[in-house]
């Protein structure tokens, strides 16, 4: 399941030149402008360094810039970085639309709670 969600998502994310993963940082960028590198990585469960890697290629491309703050490296979306967003929020209604069709609104929305649950329980101490 996760092999043919990743092939929807790089398939509508890769039609705006996107990863889907520099998809989700311009869109939490969006919702969050100043969110911390290390607020990124939890959202994204992605490792600091991989979320610091991706904000080096989207800098280069002009989507973001990254701003310093004491000990934190804050990202804020640039003029680029706005107009990005939106495709990449096409990009992922149009996955979810095609996920939801497929398996069911109702069963995504049991399986989104299961897995939720199992990561809860996974990640206690």
């Amino acid at each position: 399941m996760a092999r043919v969600l990743d092939r929807s998502a790089k398939e509508q994310f890769g039609r705006f030149e996107l990863s889907p993963t520099q998809g989700f940082i311009l869109m939490a960028a969006k919702q969050a402008p100043g969110i911390s590198v290390g607020d990124l990585a939890v959202l994204l469960v992605l490792d600091q360094t991989t979320v610091t890697k991706t904000l080096e290629k989207m800098e280069l491309k002009g989507l973001i810039q990254r701003e310093v703050f004491g000990r934190s490296v804050r990202v804020f979306l640039t003029t680029v970085g706005v107009r990005n967003e939106a495709d990449a929020t096409s990009a992922w209604k149009k996955v979810r639309s095609t996920y939801q069709q497929l398996i069911g609104e109702g069963d995504v929305r049991a399986l989104c709670s299961g897995l939720f649950k199992a990561e809860e329980q996974l990640t206690q101490e």
